[in-house]
């Protein structure tokens, strides 16, 4: 079969074990899969991200499940590299939180914002939350968000509802943002919320072990009619860019066998080679990073 060629990855992690993944975290993952998976150097993200074209890797502030991968490790990493696209995260539950926000992008030159609120304990629907969204949005930045399950019992379930981004989508209508992972195990309800509004997403990442569960997604996103907002991510390093194109085309051939849906090589091919960066507004085409007082930053 054809190596299809995937233009942008749109989620990617660093972070070594020990320094900015500790427990419960860690200790967590030991348990469920035998190893500690996040366990990534800035060089060894960079081979692996020769694979696509354009990698988004992510900062991650969620102290209250053991992890810190910090804002300025991440600039470090991407700096003088084209490939790569530097994403902060900030706890919105940080008294400083905006102010961080903004010197990450203003002064690191970080190009977007990661939330999980299972992972840094916050419901979506805080007023410290939309403080902070404020901010992505004045800047006009995408914000990706894990609003799914997980391993690890220090995180929130209940914080990870899709459908709790509902309200945050009307609240922000032009921010640009895309749920992770299909929002699994609730990948219906996360369709059902990106189909309502104009500039939400999702991404496929982490699912190519799941064909069943990647299969049942694409299905709903077929029939919701929103297969053209689907992002290719991996969850590196909990996968590569070509497992998940083969867990894509497993789960493609799944719905056609069982005639769930007629999910195509072809649409397999679009979904790596969408052209993520335009969606999300980090081609140039949008503003850029601007002083909270509405000028440019030199």
């Amino acid at each position: 079969m054809k190596k299809v060629q995937v233009a942008v990855d749109v989620h990617t992690h660093l972070g070594q074990h020990g320094a900015h993944v500790c427990d419960p975290l860690a200790g967590d993952e030991i348990r469920a899969w035998g190893k500690v998976s996040w366990d990534v150097s800035p060089e060894e993200h960079r081979r692996a991200a020769e694979s696509a074209g354009t990698s988004i890797v992510l900062a991650f502030d969620a102290e209250p499940v053991g992890v810190y991968v910090p804002n300025d490790y991440v600039a470090a990493t991407v700096a003088g590299h084209n490939n790569l696209i530097g994403f902060a995260s900030v706890n919105p539950t940080r008294p400083d939180a905006a102010q961080r926000l903004d010197d990450a992008i203003r002064t690191l030159g970080l190009r977007g914002l990661k939330l999980g609120p299972c992972y840094q304990h916050f419901h979506p629907h805080d007023p410290a939350c939309f403080d902070l969204l404020e901010v992505a949005e004045h800047h006009q930045i995408p914000v990706i968000w894990h609003q799914g399950t997980t391993f690890t019992p220090a995180a929130i379930v209940d914080y990870a509802r899709p459908l709790q981004l509902d309200k945050v989508a009307r609240r922000f209508p032009d921010l640009r943002m895309w749920i992770a992972h299909f929002g699994h195990p609730w990948a219906e309800e996360a369709l059902s919320v990106i189909r309502r509004h104009e500039h939400f997403y999702i991404d496929v990442s982490a699912l190519d072990t799941r064909p069943w569960q990647l299969a049942q997604a694409l299905t709903a996103a077929k029939e919701y009619r929103v297969f053209d907002r689907i992002l290719f991510g991996t969850d590196y390093p909990f996968s590569t860019v070509e497992r998940t194109v083969a867990g894509l085309r497993e789960a493609a051939g799944l719905c056609r066998t069982l005639g769930m849906a007629d999910v195509t090589n072809s649409d397999v091919k679009q979904i790596c080679e969408r052209d993520s960066l335009a969606l999300l507004g980090l081609d140039g085409s949008r503003g850029g990073a601007q002083a909270l007082g509405g000028t440019v930053a030199s």
